[in-house]
């Protein structure tokens, strides 16, 4: 009997060695990983080899850690490259933007103004008409297209008809521009 106790305590010396083993072999991974060493040792120690397992199949948070720095570091360095790149550009912007003011001045022109409308559509031109046209044949502007030619009638018929308005531009043989319908005293009738 005391051969079979002493073989017992001779089982759990060694199982508490390789437990302790488990514990220790985990305590290291874990302090390389990031993790805590202290945690896991008793982690280790007390799931034995389903501890370790765990263990190595949690993702490295100093791989991690080391990663994110990285990425970090790039953004910084990216950043502080997009400024200059932006300060560099701001500055070629200013240079042109002197030389174009030099040359408007020595021009007598504001290249500026329309460079700002220069979304705004084509100014209408007047259309070119057969030699057997009449005078009486009108154009007018719909949706900044040239619609005609009509005769006067049909304008005034528009007019009324709220199909276009006092602003809407008209044009007919013989006038130097579009001029708006309600400056044209013929059209404008009860208006003028």
């Amino acid at each position: 009997m005391t051969s079979m106790l002493a073989q017992g305590d001779g089982v759990r010396v060694v199982q508490f060695v390789i437990a302790l083993a488990f514990g220790i072999v985990s305590a290291v991974i874990a302090n390389g990983r990031g993790r805590s060493a202290a945690a896991w040792f008793f982690l280790g120690f007390i799931f034995s080899c389903f501890g370790l397992i765990l263990l190595l199949c949690l993702p490295d948070l100093k791989a991690q850690q080391e990663r994110e720095d990285q990425l970090r570091q790039e953004n910084r360095r990216l950043s502080e490259r997009i400024a200059k790149d932006r300060m560099v550009a701001d500055a070629r912007h200013n240079q042109v933007a002197q030389r174009l003011g030099a040359h408007d001045q020595a021009l007598g022109l504001d290249t500026g103004a329309t460079a700002q409308v220069a979304d705004a559509p084509p100014p209408l031109a007047p259309p070119r008409l057969a030699a057997d046209a009449t005078a009486s044949r009108w154009f007018y502007a719909r949706d900044g297209q040239r619609q005609g030619p009509v005769s006067s009638e049909t304008i005034r018929h528009l007019r009324a008809a709220n199909g276009i308005t006092g602003e809407s531009l008209v044009w007919r043989q013989g006038m130097v521009d579009w001029t708006p319908l309600q400056d044209v005293p013929e059209l404008a009738g009860d208006d003028a």
